[in-house]
């Protein structure tokens, strides 16, 4: 190095600060953005749309599983919360298969109507209503094939209006309704009712339809309907179904045989009443074979307890029973039903024997003659009579006993449905004011005579030794 170079000067050391950094000039603060909430809420509802879809696509896996479980116990219900009873279910069944039915003298006979009107596939052209007098109109002397009797013994003003109007509620009107009118429909006392009709269906009909108040209240069905869910009610209808399924033996709920079956043979051989397959009933072969003093015993039985047949204390036609019977009448006609009208008569030595007191029976000696205007002034067909008398050629035979004309009678005075329409539609309806039924002896007899006493004695020893066939 050369002598004169001077000598460099060492870097001073920097000095290293350890307190706060420098802060770096200052920038200016940017104000954050406030989100959409539009944006926000479609994004939550996004989130919430997928993972919903998610879990209903799983829970899709279980609904076949469920539905099944509620169409089986719906279709089985082997306690009847759904598709009614099962005894009348069988024997409706039956009947829609076409077979005649056993053992009718067991039968619940209204349960039997109204699963006919909810089982049958479609509307039959015609319906008969009325009590056990109508039972003996059927496809042959109606001339309807699908004619069904929807009658049912003792039948009171409530079966009878009750029975079309399930029909109706089912959209299975029929284009005709022919009604067997009793007598007692017309009659506004308790006694007129049997115990047996449906008073709820009737209150029903009375306040849905024909706007008259009752004390209606539409049944809570929710609990009924959660029995659908319920896999108990499944698993056990399940067993009924396992065990029932293909059997000839078919049994209730509790185990019990089901004694309905279809008839074996000839139906007019039959040692029991059968419930044919149109509605109508077929008595059984001794009670149809009945010679002429046999049918007049029975009828004069029926002389002596004629009013306990809903009549008891049957005075004058109550205004409430004529105002229902007409508010029904134009109810059905609004349907577009015709109504074509019947009355089946009486056993001639019965309606003598009740023209030998006719204050006792004052209200059914007013019924015919109110019917007959009735159906003059509003030109609704009307056949047959209450007095036998006023049919020409009908005999004691034609009865079974004094309530009930049988088959042979009916073809006496009743055209059948499709003659009737064709009158009614012609304009040539016989006239029903041209018919008289007599209401009173027209010769009465003098109090203590010979001839009522021997009336009177006749009935009273003959009904000693008869039995009762019951209206």
């Amino acid at each position: 190095m050369p002598a004169n170079s001077p000598t460099p000067i060492p870097t001073p050391p920097v000095k290293i600060h350890r307190g706060a950094p420098t802060a770096a000039p200052a920038k200016p603060r940017r104000k954050k953005k406030r989100p959409n909430p539009v944006i926000c809420f479609l994004q939550g509802l996004a989130r919430r749309l997928f993972f919903g879809t998610k879990t209903a696509f799983k829970c899709l896996l279980l609904v076949p599983i469920l539905v099944f479980m509620v169409a089986f116990s719906y279709n089985v219900d082997r306690s009847g919360l759904f598709q009614g009873a099962l005894a009348p279910r069988r024997i409706v069944d039956l009947m829609l298969e076409g077979y005649d039915v056993t053992n009718f003298e067991q039968m619940d006979e209204r349960q039997v109507v109204q699963l006919y009107a909810q089982d049958v596939p479609e509307a039959p052209e015609a319906i008969g209503i009325g009590s056990s007098r109508v039972l003996q109109f059927n496809r042959e002397n109606t001339g309807v094939d699908s004619f069904f009797n929807m009658g049912v013994t003792g039948a009171d003003v409530r079966d009878n209006m009750t029975s079309y109007y399930k029909m109706v509620s089912y959209g299975k009107t029929p284009k005709v309704l022919l009604w067997s009118l009793d007598p007692w429909i017309f009659y506004g006392s308790e006694a007129a009712f049997d115990s047996r009709a449906d008073a709820d269906l009737y209150n029903e009909f009375l306040t849905k339809v024909l706007n008259v108040p009752t004390d209606y209240e539409e049944p809570d069905k929710v609990e009924l309907w959660r029995a659908l869910a319920d896999p108990a009610y499944f698993q056990g209808n399940v067993d009924y179904y396992v065990k029932n399924h293909g059997q000839a033996t078919v049994t209730d709920d509790d185990g019990n045989t089901i004694e309905f079956n279809p008839v074996q043979g000839d139906p007019y051989n039959q040692t029991s009443t059968i419930k044919r397959s149109d509605g109508s009933v077929l008595y059984d072969i001794a009670f149809r074979s009945q010679n002429a003093d046999q049918i007049r015993a029975l009828a004069a039985e029926a002389c002596m307890s004629f009013n306990s047949v809903h009549m008891e204390g049957f005075e004058e036609l109550s205004q409430t029973q004529i105002q229902a019977f007409d508010s029904f009448i134009q109810y059905a006609k609004s349907q577009g039903t015709t109504v074509i009208l019947v009355l089946s008569p009486w056993h001639p030595y019965l309606y003598e024997y009740l023209l030998t007191e006719p204050d006792k029976h004052k209200g059914f000696f007013q019924v015919e003659n109110w019917v007959r205007q009735y159906a003059a002034d509003n030109n609704i067909p009307l056949y047959g009579s209450y007095d036998p008398t006023c049919i020409e050629g009908l005999q004691e035979t034609d009865f079974f006993d004094g309530l009930h004309c049988s088959g042979t009678g009916i073809e006496r005075f009743f055209p059948g449905v499709p003659q009737a329409l064709q009158n009614l539609a012609n304009n040539t309806l016989p006239d029903p004011l041209a018919v008289h039924p007599r209401t009173s002896l027209e010769t009465a007899p003098e109090e203590g005579s010979d001839t009522e006493e021997n009336t009177a004695e006749t009935a009273e020893s003959d009904a000693e030794t008869s039995t009762v066939q019951e209206g």
